[in-house]
């Protein structure tokens, strides 16, 4: 009989990280353990449900599209219901905020799981009512420590930003691995990437994220503004989705850049979109450990982050922080600019040494299950 664990809070809106990681993790398990997913959002394409179907993952969407004052509850309340009716060995809640780590691991306790793990992804709340969010993570995360037998977080800025109340040594941190053979540089496939998309004698700068207050897309346009100016081949390839989009839409298209900036949408082949740029940007407002930053060197990328991104996603000597003040565009238009003509190189021994492999990954949340 299967070890059966059921993640919570997993979705593929906007590619997330935490989606990559679960289902890398779902793709490269063995047998012996089933995984399933209880959705608190909708999925965006209803495909990655049949997909995930083929690794034996079923999707249960616990979530509720009423009122928000009563949206929590009413969470908790479907959560609890199905585990009542569905017996699981251990619950695996992921978030960015404590109050969605409770719900969940509230009603995993009053459903009986013996194994309740809890996992930080992120530094700080994102969307609207940031300041509301921010109070109901405080007020929550105090109470983590009764109701998780084990905590987790992808980076130590993760770590202090949930579990302030547990000593550091109780608190696991595993790194957001990838397949880094899927996203090892090949300079066939860039070749073959800048052709299908039209991008030859482009200066192709990339991102991917979400649009939303998190990602800071109003600050890379305006930047983005400033590099059309010194170099008219520069062209902007923003992959994602979000509720944030139409209002980027509108800016770039008052400052003048629609004939410069692709809105590619969501992507289940990043990795490919990866291979055509010439630069990564991520001036994110904050972040957890940045998936997408791991993919980005492991695509030989040079990479800029903003100095919000924790110290620990440089794992190359190809990546560099610069602060998101409206002062500081300046800076990251000529370190932009300095990677023209750059060439790429291969870094998948550099990550692989460093444990970023999804199968390193993978031996860590299989050993949270034991």
């Amino acid at each position: 009989m299967s070890y059966r664990v059921l993640e919570v809070n997993v979705d593929d809106r906007g590619r997330s990280g935490v989606y990559s990681l679960v289902t890398n993790v779902i793709k490269n398990k063995n047998e012996n353990i089933n995984i399933d997913i209880a959705a608190f959002e909708d999925f965006e394409n209803k495909d990655n449900i049949l997909e995930l179907k083929q690794y034996g993952t079923h999707v249960e969407n616990v979530g509720y599209h009423g009122c928000k004052l009563i949206k929590q509850y009413i969470i908790y309340r479907n959560l609890l219901k199905y585990l009542k009716k569905n017996k699981y060995d251990c619950v695996h809640i992921h978030s960015d905020v404590a109050n969605k780590l409770f719900i969940g691991g509230l009603a995993a306790k009053k459903a009986g799981v013996k194994k309740i793990i809890f996992h930080s992804h992120a530094s700080e709340v994102d969307g609207k009512y940031r300041n509301i969010k921010r109070f109901l993570h405080k007020a929550s995360r105090k109470r983590l420590k009764k109701i998780g037998t084990k905590f987790v977080a992808c980076s130590d800025l993760a770590r202090q930003w949930m579990y302030p109340n547990i000593n550091k040594d109780k608190v696991i941190i595993i790194k957001n691995g990838i397949d880094l053979l899927k996203y090892r540089f090949n300079e066939k496939n860039r070749l073959e990437v800048r052709k299908n998309l039209g991008l030859n004698n482009k200066f192709v700068i990339g991102h991917v994220g979400r649009f939303s207050y998190q990602k800071n897309h109003e600050f890379l346009i305006k930047v983005f503004k400033k590099v059309v100016n010194k170099k008219n081949n520069a062209y902007l390839l923003l992959v994602g989705e979000g509720p944030d989009k139409k209002k980027i839409e509108t800016l770039v298209n008052k400052e003048g850049l629609t004939s410069y900036v692709k809105f590619y949408g969501i992507s289940n082949h990043v990795e490919n979109l990866l291979q055509g740029m010439d630069v990564f940007l991520l001036p994110s407002h904050f972040e957890g450990l940045p998936i997408v930053g791991v993919e980005a060197q492991a695509a030989g990328l040079p990479v800029i982050f903003s100095d919000k991104i924790t110290k620990e996603a440089k794992l190359t000597n190809n990546v560099k922080y610069l602060p998101i003040n409206d002062i500081d565009q300046i800076k990251w238009t000529k370190l932009i600019m300095s990677y023209l003509d750059a060439p790429r190189k291969d870094t998948y021994n550099e990550l692989k040494a460093k444990h970023f492999d999804i199968s390193d990954t993978l031996k860590q949340f299989l050993s949270l299950y034991k």
